[in-house]
């Protein structure tokens, strides 16, 4: 018998709600070995006997600090540098230089990196307008990168990575041009790249905050946890983001919005990115 058959599907279905409510993140009684490996260790250091016990508390008060420390451990931060190869190439070769120039008059750019985790995409975004789009940086560049977990936001802010992080993506050659070695065997993005992004926290099923047009929006690897209903209301919200004129959204690999009227699908290198109708 699972440990989500021992909790009572009646609990299971409660905290399902609540995790999805709050963060917007789909879980079923399959997942019980999910729960099991990351609220054990969060329930046992806050004096609970095993995960069943801390998850029944959680179910019977109101959201709190706990709730959002369980939420944030349920959440998948995994990520890279360059993640999927596929898209920074089409960014580089294909989106970047056709925003230049429908751009060119007004020499703004605005990007929006939302779900953004530990920082690793926005920052393989910064370095290829480093290193091909030098001109960009005279320009009036606008960079938020946004995610809902309070730790990622904060790692990305310190652009701190381990060895096998920086490994995960990165050249030698990016490496030296663009991080700094540190004396515990770390890297930290130089502060030029640094200074180029905005990190914010944003909860992407709860109310936005007032945010300008983007000329390029990354919504990559998140929106596969969401429900059907989720997923509509932030493609909607998505579209009022978006410069209906130059702007272009791309999503993850195993993601896409062939189906949504209102946007259109741009095929380049055997990959889709969108932008409206």
């Amino acid at each position: 018998m699972s440990a989500v058959e021992k909790m009572s599907a009646a609990v299971f279905e409660q905290f399902a709600k609540v995790l999805e409510s709050n963060v917007g993140l789909l879980i079923d009684p399959s997942k019980d070995y999910l729960l099991d490996s990351r609220l054990s260790p969060l329930a046992i250091r806050h004096g609970y006997s095993g995960y069943i016990d801390f998850i029944k508390y959680l179910v019977n008060n109101p959201v709190g600090n706990l709730h959002w420390e369980a939420f944030e451990a349920l959440l998948t931060n995994e990520t890279m540098f360059f993640r999927d190869r596929h898209p920074f190439t089409t960014l580089q070769e294909v989106i970047l230089p056709n925003l230049i120039e429908k751009k060119k008059v007004s020499r703004e750019l605005k990007i929006w990196c939302a779900a953004s985790s530990t920082g690793q995409e926005p920052y393989s975004v910064a370095m290829i307008i480093r290193d091909y789009f030098p001109e960009l940086l005279g320009w009036k560049l606008s960079f938020l990168a946004t995610d809902i977990c309070h730790h990622a936001i904060a790692k990305a802010k310190d652009g701190i990575y381990n060895n096998i992080e920086v490994m995960r993506g990165l050249s030698q050659e990016q490496i030296t041009k663009h991080l700094t070695k540190l004396d515990n065997n770390s890297y930290q993005m130089k502060q030029e790249i640094r200074d180029m992004i905005k990190f914010e926290l944003l909860n992407l099923i709860k109310d936005w905050p007032s945010m300008p047009k983007f000329d390029l929006i990354l919504i990559r690897n998140v929106l596969i946890y969401f429900s059907g209903e989720n997923k509509a209301s932030i493609f909607k919200r998505i579209k009022n983001q978006l410069d209906p004129q130059s702007g272009y959204l791309l999503l993850g690999a195993s993601e896409s919005i062939l189906y949504n009227p209102d946007f259109q699908s741009i095929d380049s290198r055997n990959l889709h990115f969108y932008k409206i109708k």
